[in-house]
């Protein structure tokens, strides 16, 4: 499951019993683990992500990452990324920082979007003999096209890349606390991270951020994921359209779990809105033919599609009625004494209900548009958690814990 989230960012209260921001030391082995959970608040919608990090606190060891593929001029891969180690003391200048991938490497950017691109373009202008005008400098925010120079080079310089998560988190941590971006939205990509729990027998889930640029002022809050959504004939639950408007698919994504060393089916349920038919007709057959996409009459069958989920989490919105009106308001609107449009205009056309935490269906992922809903050779057993086979002789503190099933990132957002 990858996600895309644009909204503000900004840490919870420290508390008794909630640390936003902990550094907790392992006396035997050295060991530090740093963790920073965040918020994103996307309009409605309030997510916390995590950045989970560790060191030897006399700083030896190593960072394990990728090196980026190789390709031949006309583009074709030829070699892929391979394994490489440096040593964390020397994570900030080890000329084998440009060697690291990109997909392995996490990022922060305080510029505006394409400001840097925009400035890098007038100074090519510039050498090329062309005129810089004095639109293109209002677009980046200057005057003279003797300032462009040195904004570029601070351009660059709001530009942060990180191959360890320890750096990566205090970054994000000294962003927020600095309090210059409260008032901005950050465009946001990552992936959900899982884990298994024996003892609950339950799974986990983490929202891991890659990658954090500032958004336009003009852009519009939100947070979806995509997902490789695996069901069968039991997933589609329609028994619940009439009371909420709402189709269920109960189905899995699978998911690396480190525990078991393998990818594990994680239940996930999707949710399909179904608007009322008289009020919104083309809802109404889209949320049907979402539907349809679901059946499966093979009960021994499962099936995969690539969808985009709306990532609900919070009181939602909805359209003020009158049920939800004071006892006094209700009072002066059967009287007469105020209209519900008055009403509407006082306190606003809608209010919040209910929290609300669930994956509501927006639409086929590129692969789901472009393969469709596709036939798998998954089974019933396939489902199932596996037993916890524990390996005593395994290093609980080593760094090296590296999925080789996501070293390229070509299709990470398909």
């Amino acid at each position: 499951m990858n996600f895309e989230m644009t909204g503000k960012l900004s840490i919870s209260k420290d508390t008794e019993k909630f640390h936003p921001y902990s550094e907790t030391k392992y006396e035997k082995s050295g060991w530090v683990r740093r963790r920073l959970l965040f918020n994103v608040t996307c309009g409605d919608s309030r997510h916390m992500l995590t950045v989970d990090a560790g060191s030897f606190e006399d700083g030896h060891g190593d960072v394990y990452t990728y090196s980026k593929p190789e390709y031949d001029p006309s583009g074709k891969k030829i070699k892929d990324g391979e394994k490489i180690q440096i040593p964390f003391k020397d994570r900030l200048t080890s000329p084998k920082l440009e060697e690291v991938s990109d997909f392995r490497k996490f990022v922060f950017d305080l510029e505006k979007p394409g400001r840097r691109y925009k400035l890098k373009n007038d100074l090519e202008k510039i050498k090329e003999g062309k005129d810089v005008t004095d639109k293109d400098l209002a677009e980046v925010g200057l005057t003279s096209v003797d300032e462009l120079e040195k904004e570029y080079e601070k351009s660059k310089k709001r530009h942060h890349e990180f191959i360890s998560e320890w750096d990566y988190a205090e970054f994000i941590k000294k962003v927020i606390d600095s309090g210059k971006y409260d008032d901005c939205n950050f465009h946001i990509r990552g992936r959900g991270d899982y884990s298994y729990s024996d003892d609950k027998e339950r799974f986990y889930e983490n929202l891991i951020p890659n990658r954090i640029y500032l958004a336009a002022d003009d852009d519009e809050p939100y947070s979806t994921a995509t997902m490789s959504f695996v069901f069968g004939a039991e997933s589609l639950d329609e028994t619940s359209v009439e009371e909420d408007g709402k189709y269920y698919v109960n189905g899995f994504v699978f998911e690396y779990i480190q525990s078991r060393k393998k990818k594990l089916a994680v239940p996930t349920t999707v949710v399909i809105p179904v608007p009322d038919k008289e009020k919104d007709e083309s809802g109404y057959k889209k949320a049907n033919g979402l539907k349809r996409k679901f059946i499966v009459d093979d009960e021994d069958k499962y099936m995969e599609y690539g969808i985009v989920v709306d990532m609900i989490n919070g009181s939602q919105r909805v359209e003020l009625t009158e049920d939800m009106l004071s006892e006094e308001q209700r009072d002066d609107l059967e009287c007469g004494i105020i209209t519900m449009e008055e009403i509407q205009k006082a306190i606003g056309g809608s209010a919040y209900g209910d929290k609300v935490k669930e994956y509501q269906l927006i639409k086929p992922s590129r692969n789901g548009i472009k393969e469709g809903v596709q036939d798998t050779v998954y089974t019933a057993e396939d489902m199932e958690i596996p037993a916890l086979e524990i390996d005593e002789n395994e290093d609980l503190f080593s760094e090296e814990s590296i999925d080789n099933d996501n070293d390229d990132d070509d299709d990470l957002f398909d």
